[in-house]
Protein backbone atom coordinates (compact mmCIF):
# COMPACT_ATOMS: atom_id res chain seq x y z
CA UNK A 1 0.00 0.00 0.00
CA UNK A 2 1.43 3.38 -1.00
CA UNK A 3 0.50 6.83 0.21
CA UNK A 4 -0.51 9.17 -2.62
CA UNK A 5 1.02 9.02 -6.07
CA UNK A 6 4.80 8.91 -6.21
CA UNK A 7 7.47 7.84 -8.64
CA UNK A 8 10.43 6.28 -6.80
CA UNK A 9 12.21 5.54 -10.10
CA UNK A 10 13.09 9.07 -11.22
CA UNK A 11 16.58 9.14 -12.71
CA UNK A 12 18.42 11.71 -10.59
CA UNK A 13 21.73 11.36 -12.39
CA UNK A 14 23.01 14.88 -12.93
CA UNK A 15 23.12 14.39 -16.70
CA UNK A 16 19.38 13.59 -16.71
CA UNK A 17 18.32 16.68 -14.78
CA UNK A 18 17.69 19.88 -16.72
CA UNK A 19 20.46 22.40 -16.14
CA UNK A 20 18.25 25.39 -17.05
CA UNK A 21 14.71 24.35 -16.07
CA UNK A 22 12.63 22.28 -13.68
CA UNK A 23 12.89 18.51 -13.42
CA UNK A 24 14.30 15.57 -15.29
CA UNK A 25 14.72 15.32 -19.06
CA UNK A 26 12.38 12.31 -19.21
CA UNK A 27 9.54 14.02 -17.30
CA UNK A 28 7.28 16.77 -18.56
CA UNK A 29 4.04 18.68 -18.12
CA UNK A 30 1.09 16.25 -18.14
CA UNK A 31 -0.88 18.47 -20.52
CA UNK A 32 1.90 19.38 -22.92
CA UNK A 33 -0.25 18.20 -25.83
CA UNK A 34 -2.58 21.10 -24.96
CA UNK A 35 0.17 23.75 -24.84
CA UNK A 36 -1.10 25.45 -27.98
CA UNK A 37 -4.46 26.03 -26.29
CA UNK A 38 -2.86 27.05 -22.99
CA UNK A 39 -0.61 29.54 -24.75
CA UNK A 40 -3.63 30.87 -26.64
CA UNK A 41 -5.45 31.36 -23.34
CA UNK A 42 -2.49 33.25 -21.85
CA UNK A 43 -2.13 35.39 -24.97
CA UNK A 44 -5.79 36.33 -24.58
CA UNK A 45 -5.43 37.02 -20.83
CA UNK A 46 -2.47 39.34 -21.47
CA UNK A 47 -4.12 40.88 -24.57
CA UNK A 48 -1.08 40.19 -26.70
CA UNK A 49 -1.17 40.15 -30.49
CA UNK A 50 1.32 37.32 -30.56
CA UNK A 51 3.73 35.44 -28.33
CA UNK A 52 7.48 35.72 -28.77
CA UNK A 53 9.81 32.79 -29.25
CA UNK A 54 12.36 32.91 -26.43
CA UNK A 55 14.29 29.64 -26.37
CA UNK A 56 17.09 29.12 -23.90
CA UNK A 57 20.70 29.55 -24.86
CA UNK A 58 22.46 26.23 -25.36
CA UNK A 59 24.81 24.78 -22.77
CA UNK A 60 27.61 24.86 -25.32
CA UNK A 61 27.19 28.62 -25.81
CA UNK A 62 27.88 29.42 -22.16
CA UNK A 63 31.46 30.46 -21.53
CA UNK A 64 32.57 29.71 -17.99
CA UNK A 65 35.50 31.38 -16.28
CA UNK A 66 38.37 29.00 -15.69
CA UNK A 67 38.00 26.91 -12.55
CA UNK A 68 40.11 28.10 -9.64
CA UNK A 69 40.53 24.51 -8.48
CA UNK A 70 44.21 23.92 -9.18
CA UNK A 71 45.76 20.56 -10.02
CA UNK A 72 47.20 20.47 -6.51
CA UNK A 73 43.81 21.18 -4.92
CA UNK A 74 42.14 18.52 -7.04
CA UNK A 75 44.77 15.98 -6.04
CA UNK A 76 44.28 16.78 -2.35
CA UNK A 77 40.47 16.64 -2.64
CA UNK A 78 40.81 13.28 -4.39
CA UNK A 79 42.50 11.88 -1.28
CA UNK A 80 39.30 12.75 0.63
CA UNK A 81 36.43 11.77 -1.70
CA UNK A 82 38.15 9.90 -4.52
CA UNK A 83 38.93 11.22 -7.98
CA UNK A 84 35.58 10.13 -9.47
CA UNK A 85 33.70 12.24 -6.90
CA UNK A 86 35.29 15.54 -7.94
CA UNK A 87 33.68 17.31 -10.90
CA UNK A 88 34.94 20.41 -12.68
CA UNK A 89 33.23 19.97 -16.07
CA UNK A 90 30.93 22.62 -17.53
CA UNK A 91 27.64 20.79 -16.93
CA UNK A 92 28.31 20.08 -13.25
CA UNK A 93 29.56 23.59 -12.55
CA UNK A 94 26.54 25.24 -14.19
CA UNK A 95 24.03 22.83 -12.67
CA UNK A 96 25.35 23.52 -9.16
CA UNK A 97 25.55 27.32 -9.53
CA UNK A 98 21.85 28.16 -9.27
CA UNK A 99 18.59 26.99 -7.78
CA UNK A 100 15.27 26.78 -9.59
CA UNK A 101 13.62 30.13 -8.87
CA UNK A 102 12.26 32.15 -11.78
CA UNK A 103 15.22 34.54 -11.39
CA UNK A 104 17.72 31.65 -11.45
CA UNK A 105 16.16 30.02 -14.50
CA UNK A 106 15.81 33.36 -16.30
CA UNK A 107 19.53 34.06 -15.93
CA UNK A 108 20.43 30.55 -17.08
CA UNK A 109 18.17 30.96 -20.13
CA UNK A 110 19.72 34.30 -21.07
CA UNK A 111 23.30 33.52 -20.08
CA UNK A 112 23.35 36.39 -17.57
CA UNK A 113 24.30 34.35 -14.50
CA UNK A 114 27.61 35.86 -13.48
CA UNK A 115 29.10 33.60 -10.81
CA UNK A 116 29.75 29.87 -10.94
CA UNK A 117 31.19 27.30 -8.58
CA UNK A 118 34.70 26.17 -9.42
CA UNK A 119 33.94 22.53 -8.78
CA UNK A 120 31.68 19.97 -7.14
CA UNK A 121 32.51 17.33 -4.53
CA UNK A 122 30.33 14.30 -3.78
CA UNK A 123 31.11 12.89 -0.32
CA UNK A 124 29.76 9.40 0.38
CA UNK A 125 30.16 9.33 4.18
CA UNK A 126 30.33 11.63 7.17
CA UNK A 127 34.07 11.27 7.66
CA UNK A 128 34.56 12.70 4.18
CA UNK A 129 32.33 15.68 4.99
CA UNK A 130 34.42 16.36 8.12
CA UNK A 131 37.65 16.21 6.14
CA UNK A 132 36.24 18.47 3.41
CA UNK A 133 35.28 21.08 6.00
CA UNK A 134 38.72 20.84 7.57
CA UNK A 135 40.44 21.17 4.19
CA UNK A 136 38.30 24.12 3.07
CA UNK A 137 38.73 25.90 6.40
CA UNK A 138 42.51 25.50 6.27
CA UNK A 139 42.73 26.58 2.61
CA UNK A 140 40.02 29.28 2.69
CA UNK A 141 37.69 27.73 0.13
CA UNK A 142 33.97 28.59 0.15
CA UNK A 143 31.71 25.53 0.47
CA UNK A 144 28.03 25.63 -0.53
CA UNK A 145 25.97 22.60 0.62
CA UNK A 146 23.73 21.28 -2.19
CA UNK A 147 20.90 18.72 -2.03
CA UNK A 148 18.19 18.70 -4.68
CA UNK A 149 19.02 22.19 -5.92
CA UNK A 150 15.36 23.27 -5.77
CA UNK A 151 15.89 26.51 -3.81
CA UNK A 152 13.66 29.36 -5.00
CA UNK A 153 15.16 32.12 -2.83
CA UNK A 154 18.77 32.34 -4.01
CA UNK A 155 19.95 29.80 -1.45
CA UNK A 156 22.55 28.52 -3.93
CA UNK A 157 23.69 31.90 -5.24
CA UNK A 158 27.45 31.66 -5.71
CA UNK A 159 28.92 34.12 -3.24
CA UNK A 160 32.63 33.73 -2.50
CA UNK A 161 33.73 34.43 1.03
CA UNK A 162 36.06 37.32 1.76
CA UNK A 163 39.64 36.37 0.95
CA UNK A 164 38.65 32.89 -0.26
CA UNK A 165 40.48 31.22 -3.15
CA UNK A 166 37.64 29.25 -4.76
CA UNK A 167 34.05 28.04 -4.39
CA UNK A 168 33.08 24.37 -4.09
CA UNK A 169 29.59 22.86 -4.14
CA UNK A 170 29.19 19.96 -1.69
CA UNK A 171 26.54 17.67 -3.18
CA UNK A 172 25.02 15.37 -0.52
CA UNK A 173 23.03 13.09 -2.83
CA UNK A 174 25.44 10.14 -2.56
CA UNK A 175 24.55 10.05 1.14
CA UNK A 176 21.01 8.70 0.77
CA UNK A 177 20.69 5.59 2.95
CA UNK A 178 17.72 4.45 5.06
CA UNK A 179 19.48 3.91 8.39
CA UNK A 180 16.89 2.90 10.97
CA UNK A 181 13.18 2.47 11.70
CA UNK A 182 11.92 2.46 15.28
CA UNK A 183 8.33 1.16 15.02
CA UNK A 184 7.76 1.44 18.76
CA UNK A 185 8.65 5.14 18.88
CA UNK A 186 7.44 5.63 15.28
CA UNK A 187 10.58 7.41 14.13
CA UNK A 188 12.89 6.83 11.18
CA UNK A 189 16.46 7.88 10.43
CA UNK A 190 17.83 8.61 6.96
CA UNK A 191 20.92 10.22 5.53
CA UNK A 192 20.16 13.75 4.40
CA UNK A 193 20.83 13.43 0.66
CA UNK A 194 17.86 11.21 -0.16
CA UNK A 195 15.19 12.57 -2.52
CA UNK A 196 11.53 12.71 -1.43
CA UNK A 197 10.06 9.85 -3.53
CA UNK A 198 12.83 7.41 -2.57
CA UNK A 199 12.44 8.24 1.11
CA UNK A 200 8.66 7.89 1.04
CA UNK A 201 8.79 4.66 -0.97
CA UNK A 202 11.22 3.10 1.53
CA UNK A 203 8.87 3.99 4.38
CA UNK A 204 5.80 2.78 2.48
CA UNK A 205 7.40 -0.65 2.08
CA UNK A 206 7.47 -0.83 5.88
CA UNK A 207 3.87 0.38 6.22
CA UNK A 208 4.70 3.98 7.17
CA UNK A 209 4.61 7.48 5.72
CA UNK A 210 6.48 10.67 6.52
CA UNK A 211 3.48 12.66 5.30
CA UNK A 212 5.69 15.51 4.07
CA UNK A 213 4.79 16.43 0.49
CA UNK A 214 6.00 19.89 -0.60
CA UNK A 215 5.37 20.77 -4.25
CA UNK A 216 9.12 20.28 -4.80
CA UNK A 217 8.80 16.75 -3.33
CA UNK A 218 10.09 14.95 -6.43
CA UNK A 219 13.21 17.13 -6.70
CA UNK A 220 14.12 18.09 -3.15
CA UNK A 221 16.00 16.23 -0.44
CA UNK A 222 15.57 15.53 3.25
CA UNK A 223 18.45 17.80 4.23
CA UNK A 224 16.93 20.67 2.26
CA UNK A 225 13.58 20.23 4.01
CA UNK A 226 15.29 20.67 7.36
CA UNK A 227 17.57 23.49 6.24
CA UNK A 228 14.70 25.62 4.88
CA UNK A 229 11.93 24.69 7.38
CA UNK A 230 9.87 23.16 4.60
CA UNK A 231 6.09 22.71 4.73
CA UNK A 232 4.32 19.83 3.00
CA UNK A 233 0.85 20.07 1.51
CA UNK A 234 -0.57 17.85 4.28
CA UNK A 235 0.88 20.05 7.03
CA UNK A 236 -2.50 20.28 8.81
CA UNK A 237 -2.08 16.61 9.76
CA UNK A 238 1.70 16.18 9.93
CA UNK A 239 3.11 19.66 10.62
CA UNK A 240 5.94 21.68 9.10
CA UNK A 241 9.28 19.95 9.04
CA UNK A 242 10.61 21.60 12.18
CA UNK A 243 7.66 19.98 13.99
CA UNK A 244 8.32 16.59 12.36
CA UNK A 245 12.03 16.72 13.21
CA UNK A 246 13.15 14.61 16.19
CA UNK A 247 16.93 14.69 15.88
CA UNK A 248 19.63 15.85 13.48
CA UNK A 249 23.34 15.46 12.95
CA UNK A 250 25.20 18.45 11.53
CA UNK A 251 28.91 18.45 10.80
CA UNK A 252 30.51 21.86 11.31
CA UNK A 253 34.11 23.05 10.85
CA UNK A 254 34.39 22.97 14.67
CA UNK A 255 33.07 19.42 15.01
CA UNK A 256 29.83 17.44 14.94
CA UNK A 257 26.59 18.58 16.56
CA UNK A 258 24.11 15.76 17.16
CA UNK A 259 20.86 16.34 19.03
CA UNK A 260 19.23 13.79 21.33
CA UNK A 261 16.34 11.65 20.11
CA UNK A 262 14.01 12.88 22.83
CA UNK A 263 10.31 13.84 22.60
CA UNK A 264 10.78 17.02 24.64
CA UNK A 265 13.32 18.61 26.94
CA UNK A 266 14.14 21.74 28.88
CA UNK A 267 17.88 22.06 28.43
CA UNK A 268 18.39 25.51 26.98
CA UNK A 269 17.92 26.67 23.39
CA UNK A 270 16.84 23.80 21.15
CA UNK A 271 19.57 22.90 18.65
CA UNK A 272 17.01 21.13 16.47
CA UNK A 273 15.45 24.53 15.93
CA UNK A 274 18.83 26.13 15.23
CA UNK A 275 19.73 23.47 12.67
CA UNK A 276 16.26 23.79 11.11
CA UNK A 277 16.38 26.95 9.02
CA UNK A 278 20.20 27.16 9.07
CA UNK A 279 20.32 27.02 5.24
CA UNK A 280 23.87 25.69 5.05
CA UNK A 281 25.48 28.52 7.03
CA UNK A 282 26.37 26.57 10.18
CA UNK A 283 27.21 23.10 8.93
CA UNK A 284 26.31 20.23 6.64
CA UNK A 285 23.27 18.24 7.76
CA UNK A 286 24.13 14.58 7.25
CA UNK A 287 21.54 12.57 9.19
CA UNK A 288 17.93 13.23 10.21
CA UNK A 289 15.52 11.40 12.52
CA UNK A 290 11.85 12.29 12.22
CA UNK A 291 8.35 11.16 13.18
CA UNK A 292 6.57 8.68 10.94
CA UNK A 293 2.97 7.48 10.86
CA UNK A 294 1.26 4.27 9.74
CA UNK A 295 -0.13 4.73 6.25
CA UNK A 296 -3.75 5.92 6.66
CA UNK A 297 -6.34 3.30 5.71
CA UNK A 298 -8.48 5.74 3.74
CA UNK A 299 -8.49 9.20 2.27
CA UNK A 300 -11.12 11.59 1.02
CA UNK A 301 -10.12 14.71 -0.94
CA UNK A 302 -12.96 16.85 -2.22
CA UNK A 303 -13.87 20.31 -3.43
CA UNK A 304 -16.09 23.05 -2.04
CA UNK A 305 -17.19 26.32 -3.65
CA UNK A 306 -17.54 29.36 -1.38
CA UNK A 307 -19.17 32.70 -2.25
CA UNK A 308 -15.91 34.62 -1.67
CA UNK A 309 -12.44 34.49 -0.16
CA UNK A 310 -13.46 35.93 3.21
CA UNK A 311 -16.11 33.27 3.81
CA UNK A 312 -13.66 30.52 2.81
CA UNK A 313 -11.00 31.84 5.21
CA UNK A 314 -13.54 31.94 8.02
CA UNK A 315 -14.42 28.30 7.30
CA UNK A 316 -10.73 27.34 7.54
CA UNK A 317 -10.31 29.37 10.73
CA UNK A 318 -13.26 27.73 12.43
CA UNK A 319 -12.17 24.25 11.33
CA UNK A 320 -8.72 24.78 12.86
CA UNK A 321 -9.95 26.40 16.04
CA UNK A 322 -12.52 23.67 16.59
CA UNK A 323 -9.62 21.22 16.10
CA UNK A 324 -11.43 19.20 13.44
CA UNK A 325 -8.84 16.72 12.09
CA UNK A 326 -7.90 17.51 8.48
CA UNK A 327 -4.83 16.88 6.34
CA UNK A 328 -5.27 19.87 4.08
CA UNK A 329 -7.45 22.94 3.69
CA UNK A 330 -6.49 24.79 0.51
CA UNK A 331 -8.30 27.92 -0.69
CA UNK A 332 -7.89 29.34 -4.20
CA UNK A 333 -8.87 33.00 -4.37
CA UNK A 334 -11.27 34.23 -7.05
CA UNK A 335 -8.66 34.78 -9.74
CA UNK A 336 -6.92 31.43 -9.21
CA UNK A 337 -10.32 29.69 -9.16
CA UNK A 338 -11.29 31.40 -12.44
CA UNK A 339 -8.07 30.44 -14.22
CA UNK A 340 -8.15 26.83 -13.04
CA UNK A 341 -11.76 26.65 -14.17
CA UNK A 342 -10.81 27.84 -17.67
CA UNK A 343 -7.82 25.49 -17.82
CA UNK A 344 -10.09 22.61 -16.82
CA UNK A 345 -12.26 23.25 -19.87
CA UNK A 346 -9.42 23.20 -22.39
CA UNK A 347 -9.47 20.24 -24.71
CA UNK A 348 -13.13 19.44 -24.10
CA UNK A 349 -15.47 19.46 -27.09
CA UNK A 350 -18.50 21.72 -26.90
CA UNK A 351 -21.11 19.12 -27.85
CA UNK A 352 -24.79 20.14 -27.57
CA UNK A 353 -25.13 18.08 -24.39
CA UNK A 354 -22.05 19.75 -22.87
CA UNK A 355 -23.31 23.24 -23.77
CA UNK A 356 -26.62 22.54 -22.02
CA UNK A 357 -24.82 21.05 -19.01
CA UNK A 358 -22.59 24.13 -18.68
CA UNK A 359 -25.60 26.43 -18.95
CA UNK A 360 -27.39 24.51 -16.20
CA UNK A 361 -24.30 24.63 -13.97
CA UNK A 362 -24.04 28.37 -14.47
CA UNK A 363 -27.69 28.91 -13.56
CA UNK A 364 -27.34 26.67 -10.51
CA UNK A 365 -24.31 28.61 -9.29
CA UNK A 366 -26.19 31.88 -9.80
CA UNK A 367 -29.09 30.44 -7.81
CA UNK A 368 -26.66 29.55 -5.00
CA UNK A 369 -25.21 33.10 -5.18
CA UNK A 370 -21.81 31.80 -6.28
CA UNK A 371 -20.71 34.40 -8.80
CA UNK A 372 -17.50 36.05 -9.97
CA UNK A 373 -16.00 36.15 -6.47
CA UNK A 374 -16.45 32.43 -5.84
CA UNK A 375 -13.49 30.51 -4.43
CA UNK A 376 -12.64 26.84 -4.64
CA UNK A 377 -11.48 24.99 -1.53
CA UNK A 378 -9.90 21.52 -1.56
CA UNK A 379 -10.24 19.59 1.68
CA UNK A 380 -8.06 16.58 2.41
CA UNK A 381 -8.96 13.96 5.01
CA UNK A 382 -6.79 10.95 5.86
CA UNK A 383 -7.40 8.25 8.45
CA UNK A 384 -9.79 5.43 9.15
CA UNK A 385 -13.18 5.48 7.45
CA UNK A 386 -14.77 6.33 10.80
CA UNK A 387 -12.38 9.25 11.42
CA UNK A 388 -12.97 10.62 7.94
CA UNK A 389 -16.72 10.34 8.28
CA UNK A 390 -16.61 12.16 11.62
CA UNK A 391 -14.46 15.02 10.27
CA UNK A 392 -16.58 15.28 7.11
CA UNK A 393 -19.78 15.60 9.18
CA UNK A 394 -18.27 18.33 11.40
CA UNK A 395 -16.92 20.27 8.41
CA UNK A 396 -20.22 19.99 6.56
CA UNK A 397 -21.95 21.90 9.32
CA UNK A 398 -19.38 24.70 8.97
CA UNK A 399 -19.47 25.00 5.18
CA UNK A 400 -23.26 24.91 5.06
CA UNK A 401 -23.39 27.91 7.40
CA UNK A 402 -21.12 29.80 5.00
CA UNK A 403 -23.28 29.08 1.96
CA UNK A 404 -20.69 26.79 0.33
CA UNK A 405 -21.47 24.13 -2.24
CA UNK A 406 -20.07 20.59 -2.07
CA UNK A 407 -18.32 20.01 -5.42
CA UNK A 408 -17.41 16.33 -5.11
CA UNK A 409 -14.20 14.30 -5.12
CA UNK A 410 -13.17 14.92 -8.73
CA UNK A 411 -11.51 18.22 -7.80
CA UNK A 412 -9.53 16.47 -5.08
CA UNK A 413 -8.44 13.61 -7.35
CA UNK A 414 -7.36 16.01 -10.09
CA UNK A 415 -5.32 18.00 -7.60
CA UNK A 416 -3.58 14.88 -6.25
CA UNK A 417 -2.74 13.76 -9.79
CA UNK A 418 -1.13 17.07 -10.82
CA UNK A 419 0.21 18.29 -7.46
CA UNK A 420 3.92 17.99 -8.34
CA UNK A 421 3.56 18.61 -12.06
CA UNK A 422 2.68 22.30 -12.35
CA UNK A 423 6.31 23.58 -12.21
CA UNK A 424 6.86 21.86 -15.57
CA UNK A 425 4.40 24.34 -17.12
CA UNK A 426 6.90 27.14 -16.44
CA UNK A 427 9.45 25.34 -18.63
CA UNK A 428 7.11 25.67 -21.60
CA UNK A 429 5.78 29.19 -21.18
CA UNK A 430 9.28 30.65 -20.66
CA UNK A 431 10.04 29.47 -24.19
CA UNK A 432 7.31 31.90 -25.35
CA UNK A 433 8.22 35.09 -23.51
CA UNK A 434 6.04 34.49 -20.45
CA UNK A 435 7.16 34.31 -16.85
CA UNK A 436 5.70 32.89 -13.67
CA UNK A 437 6.95 33.24 -10.12
CA UNK A 438 5.72 32.48 -6.62
CA UNK A 439 6.21 33.93 -3.15
CA UNK A 440 4.59 33.29 0.20
CA UNK A 441 4.08 34.65 3.69
CA UNK A 442 1.84 34.05 6.68
CA UNK A 443 -0.25 36.12 9.02
CA UNK A 444 -2.91 35.93 11.71
CA UNK A 445 -6.56 35.53 10.73
CA UNK A 446 -7.44 39.15 11.56
CA UNK A 447 -4.90 40.24 8.91
CA UNK A 448 -5.41 37.58 6.22
CA UNK A 449 -7.60 39.66 3.91
CA UNK A 450 -5.49 42.79 4.38
CA UNK A 451 -2.28 40.94 3.51
CA UNK A 452 -4.04 39.07 0.69
CA UNK A 453 -5.02 42.34 -1.00
CA UNK A 454 -1.71 44.09 -0.24
CA UNK A 455 0.24 41.25 -1.85
CA UNK A 456 -1.92 41.22 -4.98
CA UNK A 457 -1.67 45.00 -5.35
CA UNK A 458 2.11 44.93 -4.91
CA UNK A 459 2.55 42.22 -7.52
CA UNK A 460 0.35 43.87 -10.11
CA UNK A 461 1.87 47.31 -9.57
CA UNK A 462 5.34 45.76 -9.66
CA UNK A 463 4.61 44.30 -13.11
CA UNK A 464 1.73 46.21 -14.75
CA UNK A 465 -0.43 43.97 -16.93
CA UNK A 466 0.42 40.86 -14.92
CA UNK A 467 -2.03 38.30 -13.55
CA UNK A 468 -1.70 37.81 -9.80
CA UNK A 469 -3.49 35.20 -7.75
CA UNK A 470 -3.22 33.64 -4.34
CA UNK A 471 -4.08 30.52 -2.42
CA UNK A 472 -4.13 29.77 1.27
CA UNK A 473 -2.01 26.66 1.50
CA UNK A 474 -1.27 25.96 5.19
CA UNK A 475 -3.37 26.89 8.19
CA UNK A 476 -3.10 26.92 11.95
CA UNK A 477 -5.03 27.77 15.09
CA UNK A 478 -4.05 31.45 14.87
CA UNK A 479 -3.45 32.12 11.18
CA UNK A 480 -2.49 30.86 7.75
CA UNK A 481 0.01 30.95 4.89
CA UNK A 482 -0.76 33.01 1.78
CA UNK A 483 0.94 31.69 -1.36
CA UNK A 484 1.02 34.01 -4.38
CA UNK A 485 1.53 33.27 -8.06
CA UNK A 486 2.21 35.95 -10.66
CA UNK A 487 2.20 35.41 -14.44
CA UNK A 488 3.41 38.08 -16.85
CA UNK A 489 4.91 38.86 -20.26
CA UNK A 490 8.67 38.97 -19.77
CA UNK A 491 10.24 42.36 -20.46
CA UNK A 492 12.19 42.05 -23.70
CA UNK A 493 15.00 44.44 -22.76
CA UNK A 494 15.42 44.29 -18.99
CA UNK A 495 13.78 41.13 -17.63
CA UNK A 496 16.04 40.88 -14.58
CA UNK A 497 15.21 44.44 -13.53
CA UNK A 498 11.51 43.69 -14.09
CA UNK A 499 11.70 40.79 -11.62
CA UNK A 500 13.75 42.73 -9.06
CA UNK A 501 11.23 45.59 -9.10
CA UNK A 502 8.30 43.22 -8.54
CA UNK A 503 10.13 41.24 -5.85
CA UNK A 504 10.97 44.41 -3.96
CA UNK A 505 7.41 45.70 -4.06
CA UNK A 506 5.83 42.51 -2.74
CA UNK A 507 8.55 42.00 -0.11
CA UNK A 508 8.05 45.58 1.09
CA UNK A 509 4.29 44.95 1.26
CA UNK A 510 4.80 41.88 3.47
CA UNK A 511 7.11 43.81 5.78
CA UNK A 512 4.80 46.83 5.99
CA UNK A 513 2.03 44.50 7.13
CA UNK A 514 4.32 42.78 9.67
CA UNK A 515 4.14 39.50 7.79
CA UNK A 516 7.27 37.31 7.51
CA UNK A 517 9.32 37.35 4.33
CA UNK A 518 8.82 33.58 3.99
CA UNK A 519 6.58 30.87 5.44
CA UNK A 520 8.35 27.83 3.99
CA UNK A 521 10.70 28.79 1.14
CA UNK A 522 13.47 30.10 3.38
CA UNK A 523 15.55 33.28 3.18
CA UNK A 524 18.60 32.61 1.01
CA UNK A 525 20.07 35.62 -0.78
CA UNK A 526 16.84 37.00 -2.26
CA UNK A 527 15.05 37.58 1.06
CA UNK A 528 18.08 38.54 3.13
CA UNK A 529 17.44 42.30 3.16
CA UNK A 530 13.92 41.95 4.58
CA UNK A 531 14.84 39.22 7.04
CA UNK A 532 17.64 41.37 8.44
CA UNK A 533 15.33 44.36 8.82
CA UNK A 534 12.78 42.31 10.74
CA UNK A 535 15.35 40.47 12.89
CA UNK A 536 17.15 43.57 14.14
CA UNK A 537 20.79 44.21 15.04
CA UNK A 538 21.04 42.30 18.36
CA UNK A 539 19.64 39.13 16.79
CA UNK A 540 21.87 39.42 13.71
CA UNK A 541 24.95 40.09 15.82
CA UNK A 542 24.16 36.97 17.86
CA UNK A 543 23.67 34.80 14.77
CA UNK A 544 26.89 36.04 13.16
CA UNK A 545 28.76 35.40 16.40
CA UNK A 546 27.38 31.85 16.45
CA UNK A 547 28.51 31.30 12.86
CA UNK A 548 31.98 32.69 13.59
CA UNK A 549 32.35 30.46 16.64
CA UNK A 550 31.80 27.22 14.69
CA UNK A 551 32.93 28.38 11.24
CA UNK A 552 35.95 30.56 12.03
CA UNK A 553 36.92 31.20 8.40
CA UNK A 554 33.25 31.58 7.42
CA UNK A 555 33.50 29.11 4.55
CA UNK A 556 29.90 27.81 4.67
CA UNK A 557 27.42 29.42 2.26
CA UNK A 558 28.58 32.98 3.02
CA UNK A 559 26.45 36.05 2.39
CA UNK A 560 23.08 34.36 2.86
CA UNK A 561 20.24 34.77 5.40
CA UNK A 562 21.90 36.70 8.26
CA UNK A 563 25.57 36.55 7.32
CA UNK A 564 27.40 39.81 6.67
CA UNK A 565 30.48 39.47 4.50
Amino acid sequence: MFYHELNPNIDYSRSNLRWNAWGAQDQDFFRKNQMEEILGLLKSEFRLEKLRSTPSISLEAIKLPNSKITTSMERQLATIVGKSNIKTDKYERIFHSAGRSYYDVLRLHRNTLKNFVDGVVYPTKESEVSKLLEYCTKNKITLIPFGGGSSVVGGLEVVKGKGHKAVLSLDTTKMDKFLHLDPQSQTATFQSGIYGPKLEHALNLKGYTLGHFPQSFEYSTLGGWVAARSAGQQSNRYGKFEEILTSAKMITPAGTIETLKDPASSIGPDWNQIIAGSEGLLGVITEVTFKVHPIPHSRKYFGLIFPNFVSAVDFVRRANQKEIPTSMLRISDANETRLYEILGELGKRNTPIRVVKKWLQKKFLEYRKLGAEKCAVIVGLDGSEKEIEHSFHQLKGLWNRKGALYAGEKLGKNWIHSRYNMPFLRNHIMEHGLGVDTMETSTTYDQVETVHQAGLHALQSGIPGSIAMCHLSHSYHEGACLYYTIMFPIDEKKPEEQWIRMKRKVSDAFQQNKAPISHHHGVGFDHKEWYQKSAGKPALDGLNALKKSIDKNEILNPGKVFHSL
